[in-house]
């Protein structure tokens, strides 16, 4: 049974199916008018669907209750910080020099994500990975400065380091992400005819309204080209 999310994302992706349909029959009819003398100088036609209205009767079903965020154990989050750390610190005269400042980090992040543990315990497991995140940059960046590390590593290196730990953190801090509440609904005309009830069927007035995007090419600051998707 699917959700009712999926069924009004289902006709927002046609739509936009329907737009790249359209979109390659006139690229066609655009070489056709191309070759051929008399239509070379006319406008393509070109078929858009600015807006749709849908009048769409749906049941529904049931509904089923969201699932909190699961936050790993401290010590999983902590193994797979510590094996980043030397990933990233990966030269050896880093390694042997900053053991101090890797004893410090060590300590300071368990604290940390001991913490953000204990929190979610009093939350009902109601917890972001972000939060996660930011408690173990805080640790990072207390350890780098109570240790002689700031003088022992390259601004290059902190900054990868800071951002390495921040993308392992972020991959690792979560068992199970959140799902949240959903209506389990059917669209099908059959299934609708069969169930449909005073107490269970609605009928949804859906206006999809088409907005199209276009490539654009700027210069990046390291002297490259970059893309992005602006409105038309």
């Amino acid at each position: 049974m699917p959700d009712l999310s999926e069924v009004l994302g289902s006709l927002m992706i046609s739509l936009v199916h329907a737009r790249r349909m359209a979109d390659e029959e006139t690229a066609a009819v655009a070489e056709y008018y191309k070759d051929n003398p008399l239509l070379e100088g006319m406008s393509l036609p070109r078929v858009r669907v600015p807006e749709l209205t849908i009048d769409l009767p749906v049941t529904i079903d049931r509904h089923v209750d969201a699932t909190n965020a699961q936050l790993d154990t401290p010590g999983n989050i902590h193994k797979a910080l510590l094996q980043q750390l030397h990933t990233t610190l990966d030269d050896e005269d880093i390694l042997s020099s900053t053991k101090s400042f890797q004893n410090l980090f060590s300590k300071d992040v368990k604290k940390a994500l001991d913490r953000v543990y204990e929190q979610q315990k009093n939350t009902n497991g109601k917890i972001t990975r972000e939060s996660v995140v930011r408690a173990v940059d805080d640790a990072l960046q207390a350890a780098l400065k109570k240790s002689t590390a700031g003088e022992e590593i390259s601004g290059d290196k902190k900054a990868a380091l800071t951002e390495a730990l921040r993308h392992r953190v972020s991959a690792v801090a979560l068992k199970a992400a959140a799902i949240p509440a959903s209506l389990k609904a059917s669209a099908v005309t059959s299934e609708v005819k069969e169930k449909a009830t005073n107490d269970s069927s609605v009928r949804l007035s859906i206006t999809l309204r088409e907005e199209g995007l276009e490539w654009a090419t700027s210069a990046s600051g390291k002297g490259g080209k970059r893309s992005h998707l602006l409105p038309e």
